[in-house]
């Protein structure tokens, strides 16, 4: 999958970020979508879903049907991993600390390069520093009740809605969705205040949890800037609370 700059997205020229803990938690939930986020700009992106089952041969199963036969076991676990590559432009952080303070700053490439390493080498407990989220967004046809979209099969790729990349299942095809995970709504979907008013858009994305494995960037090329990265990110339950800096 290669997301780039400039298409789909009309919210930011970004469909890639990186969500501290911070907000994730929800202590600055409400601010706008690149508030406590770093946008990444991909030119590749792999994402790997690891089945792991527990397989044996039924002894003798070849001697009296002709045939040997294999039992398989699902124990209903898998290993969900993210591979980035892409290149670091310069870029606004919008921070947010959740305890009344915030800061908006224009960062080099280079600058966000080492933000990056920093935050991947503090700890999970610091939620300022944590990145606890990846956001992918894709265009999309189909809603969460498996319905088309209103023009839905017709529309440009790049008019289509944009949801975040999860691994839930749409509620038509769950069983049980009362107790799994949510399908995503479309990104930005229309806020209404109790008396049907429209009050602005929702900038709260569910993404993908986890953390980072792996991070490292190049300074490469003969233009400035010219900051590459690679990424490896882990879907996992994390630590949500932050009792370092916890938000009032």
């Amino acid at each position: 999958m290669t997301i780039s700059s400039g298409r789909y997205n009309e919210f930011n020229p970004n469909y890639v970020f990186l969500e501290l803990a911070r907000r994730a938690s929800g202590d600055t939930k409400g601010g706008d979508i690149e508030t406590n986020r770093i946008g990444l700009l991909c030119s590749t992106l792999d994402i790997a879903t690891n089945k792991q089952n527990i397989s044996f041969p039924v002894p003798f199963s070849g001697v009296i049907t002709g045939e040997s036969r294999t039992i398989g076991i699902d124990m209903g676990v898998a290993q969900k991993t993210v591979n980035i590559t892409g290149t670091i432009l310069d870029q606004r952080i919008k921070k947010d600390s959740g305890q009344g303070t915030s800061t908006s700053v224009k960062m080099s490439a280079y600058e966000i390069a080492q933000l990056l390493h920093s935050y991947v080498d503090s700890s999970s407990f610091h939620e300022d520093q944590n990145m606890s989220k990846l956001i992918i967004l894709i265009p999309s046809r189909v809603d969460e009740n498996f319905e088309q979209r209103t023009d839905g099969d017709t529309m440009d790729l790049t008019a289509l809605p944009l949801i975040p990349f999860t691994w839930s299942t749409r509620d038509y095809d769950n069983p049980f969705p009362s107790l799994s995970t949510d399908f995503p709504e479309a990104v930005g979907a229309t806020l209404l205040d109790g008396d049907g008013n429209e009050i602005g858009k929702e900038q709260e994305i569910p993404g993908i949890t986890g953390f980072i494995d792996t991070f490292s960037c190049g300074f490469t090329g003969t233009e400035v800037p010219q900051v590459t990265f690679t990424m490896t990110f882990t879907n996992a339950t994390t630590v949500a609370s932050d009792f370092i800096n916890r938000a009032t």
